[in-house]
């Protein structure tokens, strides 16, 4: 039984340092072996998410200029993980959406991240499974409520973490 907050607060930092480090972990070895960063990977992964965006749009969730972003995703480009094209909307811009190599690439990189939490839920037994699905869905419900959105449904082959 939990004696307080301080105890409950330091579980939920060690899960959350465990969840990041596995998963994570995965991730960054499969994209290396790829010959990809972690921030063209982050960037295929925003594409994927946004359906289609802009250069200036990756270069802020990377928190990186335009010009650095738009080489990075040069390189992209050059080894076929996304392509660009003229925004239809503003001829200046230009849209940015995944090809079939990156599609698959981000399919497998899920694949990798998450091997981890199925070996993880192998290990439980049903009665834990039922407990921990109440519990984190519980968590997940109060985490988007304090991030103000409402719950969205994952895309078959989404990556949920």
């Amino acid at each position: 039984m939990l004696s307080n907050e301080t105890e409950f607060l330091e579980t939920m930092g060690e899960w959350t340092k465990l969840v990041m480090r596995h998963s994570m972990h995965g991730l960054v070895h499969y994209a290396k072996e790829n010959g990809l960063s972690m921030s063209q990977t982050i960037a295929l992964f925003k594409i994927k998410r946004d359906g289609m965006c802009g250069v200036a749009d990756v270069g802020e969730d990377l928190q990186v200029s335009s010009a650095a972003a738009s080489q990075m995703l040069d390189r992209l480009v050059q080894q076929d993980f996304i392509q660009r094209s003229e925004n239809p909307e503003d001829r200046r811009g230009k849209c940015l959406t995944l090809t079939e190599k990156g599609q698959a690439f981000l399919q497998k990189g899920i694949h990798v991240r998450q091997r981890w939490i199925r070996d993880l839920v192998d290990s439980l037994s049903t009665e834990e499974r039922r407990v921990a699905n109440e519990t984190i869905t519980m968590l997940v419900g109060k985490a988007r409520a304090l991030e103000g959105g409402a719950k969205q449904p994952h895309c078959e082959g989404e990556d949920p973490i």
